[in-house]
């Protein structure tokens, strides 16, 4: 719109250059901006909800919006939903901790040093926001039963349970809080992003190797690097669609097999490089030929 009104009213260059910028500078603040809005208006919501049901902590509600809320609507959805099931599994442990072990503070300690180093573990070993999930299982134990203990250490059994509801609860009102404002102004665009990458995955990966095979591009291991970075990089964007798509997430295997393919298309491209390197400079052109 600027553009067409400096364009009419015939500005200097050093003006139109000015208005361009400031154009350029206005659409790349925008989503910033709504981004901004998006995570007050959640986190002001799960206060307003915390405050009206009167929870002993509503900070905690909104902290949780806050945490949860992210730039893009698939990765804050995924992560919700891993935060909420690690919340709730921290919750019924930390109950089962204070059942076992109502009156033996040693014992109530080393267990749950145990349950935090297996939280610990168990994150390591998956990816993305299920090892979040898995970690928030551990030190949600610690902050409910750190609640319960008393002035001398001793574990306060007969609150664990109501304390272990109303935390969890605090936490997912701010977990559904941020989601229904996130739902509701952004319409997501991670299905459309995840194409466009595997699409010039592809089309590279294609390029890349004819041109190995050709002689146009003979040192291809720095390109296949890149490319290698790029096909890691896919993992959190399909983690972020299927938060965003029920349909992605059952056709889920299959963007794991395109991943897969995208592994050996650059492995068998690496192999051919290698043999290539091998002969004789007169051999390879025969070879490329």
């Amino acid at each position: 719109m600027l553009t067409h009104l400096h364009r009419r009213v015939f500005l200097p260059p050093e003006a139109s250059l000015a208005v361009g910028r400031f154009e350029a500078a206005l659409r790349e603040s925008i989503p910033p901006l709504l981004y901004g809005l998006r995570l007050w208006a959640s986190v002001t919501l799960a206060l307003y909800v915390a405050f009206w049901l009167e929870l002993d902590n509503p900070f905690w509600a909104g902290t949780s919006a806050a945490i949860v809320c992210l730039p893009q609507l698939g990765a804050s959805l995924r992560k919700g939903w891993f935060r909420m099931i690690g919340t709730f599994v921290g919750a019924v442990m930390s109950v089962v901790l204070v059942a076992c072990f109502p009156q033996d503070r040693i014992s109530f300690l080393g267990a749950l040093a145990m349950w935090c180093a297996a939280c610990s573990f168990v994150s390591v070993l998956l990816r993305n926001f299920a090892s979040y999930a898995a970690m928030l299982a551990g030190y949600t134990v610690a902050i409910i039963v750190g609640d319960l203990l008393g002035m001398t250490g001793g574990v306060n059994a007969d609150q664990a349970f109501l304390l272990a509801v109303t935390r969890a609860s605090e936490i997912c009102i701010g977990i559904v809080s941020a989601g229904i404002v996130l739902a509701g102004t952004d319409l997501g665009g991670a299905a459309r992003r995840l194409a466009a990458l595997f699409a010039d995955l592809t089309a590279g990966i294609s390029s890349g190797f004819g041109n190995m095979l050709t002689g146009a591009s003979p040192d291809t291991q720095s390109i296949r690097r890149e490319f290698l970075r790029r096909v890691i990089a896919l993992d959190p964007v399909i983690d972020e669609t299927i938060g965003e798509s029920s349909q992605i997430r059952y056709h889920s295997p299959i963007l794991q097999q395109a991943v897969d393919g995208f592994f050996a298309a650059l492995n068998g491209w690496r192999a051919a490089a290698d043999h290539l390197a091998q002969l004789p400079q007169h051999q390879a052109r025969d070879e490329r030929r």
